[in-house]
């Protein structure tokens, strides 16, 4: 009887006393078929890996470009598989890290768990999707900014970004902070003066996007300006929903102006409560202001609060709350200026 032949190759060994005679196919030859055929990686494919696979045996699978594999010996043959990465194929297991090492792209001097060094601010460092996307629904970029989007082949929309110092700006259409159930959304104002003119206008505006209204939802609008007039004409401000055209919210009664007032100044509160959504969503409204339009510059009149029931108007779309002001006279000497004003969701 041979002695026992090795354990990992099984390559054969003649008796160890001398008294067996050397065989070429059997001492040499087959024994150096088996060394060449364990020299490096043995490539198989993934369903024809080795069913008795010595500790430490490694393959490369064809048909998965090439992932690579060591046998850790276990029990059985199918499980002992350990994936070790490389730059031909995708790493199919999860890659554990021992806690306080580091995950290093680009030679970061950072000791960050993981850092990474990009050429450029706006190089993509993190990017999601999911299968089919030919666009990114999440990216961070290596200054930090964040983008957000619906994926498909639809770009990102959204964007948080540092600006300045201490500063981080939302930008997007129609771009808005939700906090709970407030909305912050900031708008640009501009004055706006109404003069020559009889006709009923608008003078601040401020956009509710479809959909954004749920029932207790609140969203409110602060305006303030400046008046001038020749003689003594009426002045009359209406709050409304869905633009000029839309739905009266509040009506406030006509003021009739100091003569010849040159230095009138006015500030105005309008609220609205979304009650119910819908097509037939309705709105409660509030509203009130403050003037000196009738006896002196310094003595200031307060108008309302002027509330009203319940008003119908379409929560799912887009409704522009509008201030509107009307002279009963129109007269180049006869203006109303919107200075300033600010539309937001508190609630």
């Amino acid at each position: 009887m041979p002695d026992t032949p090795t354990t990992r190759l099984g390559l054969y060994k003649s008796l160890s006393d001398g008294s067996e005679l050397v065989s070429y196919t059997t001492d040499i030859g087959q024994n150096l078929d088996k060394l060449d055929a364990a020299a490096g990686f043995q490539v198989v494919t993934s369903s024809t890996r080795p069913s008795s696979p010595y500790s430490g045996k490694p393959i490369a699978e064809s048909d998965t470009s090439y992932r690579t594999y060591f046998s850790n010996g276990t029990s059985p043959a199918s499980a002992s598989w350990v994936q070790i990465p490389n730059s031909s194929s995708t790493f199919n297991a999860d890659l554990d890290l021992t806690s306080g090492k580091q995950l290093n792209i680009g030679s970061s001097s950072s000791p960050a768990s993981v850092a990474v060094v990009n050429a450029a601010t706006s190089d993509d460092l993190i990017s999601s999707r999911i299968t089919g996307d030919t666009q990114s629904r999440f990216v961070i970029d290596a200054d930090g900014a964040l983008f957000w989007g619906v994926g498909g082949s639809t770009a990102t929309d959204t964007a948080l970004t540092r600006t300045a110092t201490g500063r981080l700006t939302l930008a997007g259409t129609g771009a808005a902070l939700t906090i709970g159930t407030a909305t912050i959304r900031p708008l640009l104002s501009a004055a706006t003066t109404v003069a020559n003119s009889n006709t009923q206008t608008a003078i601040a505006t401020h956009t509710i996007p479809a959909s954004d209204a749920v029932a207790g939802a609140v969203y409110r609008m602060k305006a303030w300006g400046t008046l001038g007039v020749t003689g003594t004409p009426t002045m009359t401000f209406v709050c409304k929903l869905g633009g000029i055209s839309g739905a009266t919210m509040v009506t406030f009664p006509a003021v009739t102006v100091r003569s010849g007032a040159t230095d009138g100044f006015w500030e105005l509160d309008f609220y609205l409560a979304c009650a119910t959504t819908g097509a037939s969503g309705t709105w409660s409204p509030m509203a009130r202001y403050t003037h000196n339009f009738l006896t002196s510059a310094t003595t200031y009149t307060n108008v309302g609060p002027i509330a009203s029931a319940p008003v119908t108007r379409d929560t799912t779309v887009s409704n522009d709350m509008v201030l509107c002001a009307t002279w009963s006279a129109a007269s180049s000497s006869n203006t109303i200026t919107c200075r300033g004003f600010a539309g937001e969701r508190v609630a």
